[in-house]
């Protein structure tokens, strides 16, 4: 049993990058690899590059949970867009996610920000739902060799 008091959640640090570059291939090869074609999950991890997570960690607040030293969650918010949250595959179900989610979500709020937006994966969409988040639009992008990668853009009301 994985405890929630043996983690620490602090705010990302430029020397954490290459931990949580490495933790987001991780779940992605993990998580997304039974149900997304070959170019989705390397669609995924471009996404994901060391640029881009450096930039959305400096244009808004990323955080990191981290148990013994080892990052295994972490989350973003940029605006009223939450991104980038993953949770280490042996480290889901034990109310993680949940954590990241309420941080950022309390951060939106400390920022007078009344609604929250996502774009939630085929694997992540029961985790968003049971989180309150409401589906606005199931949708896809194009990737490589005229395949999809299929999506759920979501929200959540934060402030009524």
């Amino acid at each position: 049993m994985i405890k929630q008091n043996s983690i620490k959640i602090r705010r990302f640090r430029k020397t954490d990058l290459a931990d949580v570059r490495n933790l987001i291939y991780k779940t992605i090869d993990i998580c997304y690899s039974d149900i997304y074609c070959a170019e989705a999950v390397q669609f995924f991890k471009d996404w994901h590059h060391n640029e881009k997570i450096l930039q959305n960690a400096w244009e808004g607040f990323t955080i990191v949970l981290e148990q013994n030293g080892q990052i295994v969650g972490t989350g973003t918010i940029v605006g009223d867009e939450i991104m980038r949250v993953f949770v280490d595959p042996v480290f889901q179900k034990h109310g993680f996610g949940k954590l990241v989610m309420n941080k950022l979500e309390e951060k939106a709020i400390s920022l007078g920000i009344k609604d929250v937006k996502l774009d939630a994966s085929i694997p992540s969409k029961k985790f968003y739902d049971l989180l309150d988040y409401v589906t606005v639009e199931g949708t896809f992008l194009g990737v490589e060799n005229n395949k999809r990668l299929d999506y759920y853009k979501m929200e959540k009301a934060l402030i009524r």
